[in-house]
């Protein structure tokens, strides 16, 4: 008898876990689309002239767009062009 009742204790702590385990992944999750949609809108409103850091620290001015990518400016005789996605943040002026 003693070990149908551990069984069922051991039941209910796995389903414990289970749920708990499924909370953390939905909260996680959230704060992904979160700062997904932030990151988005960041990138939607940027415009020529506005200075920002790209992947790998590099920062510069965008000098113009094409399609997914931006060109920038690194210095009056350097561009790079490079995916809308690779821009980490837009420096405020």
């Amino acid at each position: 008898m003693e070990a149908a009742g551990g069984g069922s204790a051991l039941n209910l702590i796995m389903i414990f876990v289970a749920a708990l385990f499924l909370i953390m992944m939905v909260m996680s999750s959230r704060g992904d689309k979160k700062r997904a949609q932030v990151q988005r809108e960041m990138i939607d409103a940027l415009k020529k002239d506005d200075k920002v850091v790209i992947f790998g620290g590099i920062v510069g001015t965008i000098a113009g767009f094409k399609d997914d990518m931006v060109e920038v400016k690194l210095s009056e005789t350097n561009k790079i062009t490079v995916l809308k996605t690779s821009i980490v943040k837009a420096i405020n002026k």
